[in-house]
């Protein structure tokens, strides 16, 4: 088992290769990326976020996980922003190519959403603000499959 320092420094690793190592692009919603993960509320009553960590990347090993995150921020009653980012690494694969060029099985899935609904109610249009790119140059998207 890695201990706290390891584990860190194996997750920063992990995230800085899939900024600088291109990965053949293809776009999904994380939410099909990442599967179950451990669930965490803030907040029971009124405003609240859901937070849904994901951590398949280290108790998978060497087959498909990811490190990630899920977080939904609500009124109670609306949905306003969510936020779904994290690496995703498609397995081990070919051991020969994994060995050449290891970084190549990872990429990024990002997912962002703002909406305004009391807004959107009184304009009688929809306000809401969407990206799935991910916010930085160079970093490839997840090549994710829908379950």
């Amino acid at each position: 088992m890695l201990g706290p320092a390891r584990s860190l420094a194996l997750a920063s690793l992990l995230l800085v290769a899939t900024i600088t190592v291109p990965v053949a692009p293809a776009a999904a919603d994380p939410a099909d990326c990442f599967g179950s993960g451990e669930e965490l509320d803030i907040g029971s009553e009124g405003p609240t976020i859901d937070v849904t960590l994901y951590t398949s990347l280290f108790t998978n090993i060497p087959g498909e996980g990811t490190f990630g995150v899920s977080l939904v921020g609500s009124t109670g009653e609306h949905r306003i922003i969510t936020l779904r980012t994290g690496v995703v690494f498609a397995g081990v694969g070919d051991a020969s190519e994994f060995l050449a060029d290891p970084f190549s099985r990872f990429g990024l899935a990002f997912d962002y959403r703002f909406t305004l609904p009391m807004v959107s109610a009184a304009l009688g249009e929809d306000v809401t603000y969407e990206q799935s790119d991910p916010p930085v140059d160079g970093v490839p998207e997840a090549n994710c499959s829908v379950d």
